[in-house]
């Protein structure tokens, strides 16, 4: 009986090493992309399905555009590209963290929109920084 434990105790032992190992071996890996939309409204209404993410807004001198950062931090997993829309004064944003069981993502988006216009997120009005 005394051998069982030995040995049972030795592969705990064995088993809390490796996995200490290869969690050292993770890092976490910040990303960032960035795209540009034609845009000539007076009212942006931003659409996004995670409350979670940090929506950002400040204005900018350009009269033609609004420009979209998403910026993530990811361990043990890879960013997805999101899949941006601007159509009718609307922008869709995608997201950039899969469904995934296994890993951390986080993200924030930064938009920044021609001076003047009115922003909304998911239909409420926000402030333009």
């Amino acid at each position: 009986m005394e051998g069982m434990n030995k040995i049972f105790r030795s592969s705990i032992v064995g088993a809390a090493i490796v996995a200490s190992l290869a969690l050292a071996g993770c890092s976490s890996n910040g990303h960032s992309e960035q795209e540009s939309f034609d845009f000539s409204g007076d009212t942006l209404n931003v659409v996004h399905d995670n409350s979670y993410m940090n929506v950002s807004v400040s204005s900018h001198s350009r009269d033609d555009a609004v420009v979209v950062e998403v910026n993530t931090q990811t361990l043990a997993q890879s960013p997805e590209t999101p899949a941006w829309s601007l159509s009718d004064g609307i922008l869709n944003l995608g997201t950039p963290c899969g469904g995934s069981v296994v890993g951390y993502c986080e993200g924030s988006y930064s938009i920044q929109v021609p001076q003047g216009t009115e922003v909304l997120i998911n239909g409420q009005p926000t402030s333009v920084g």
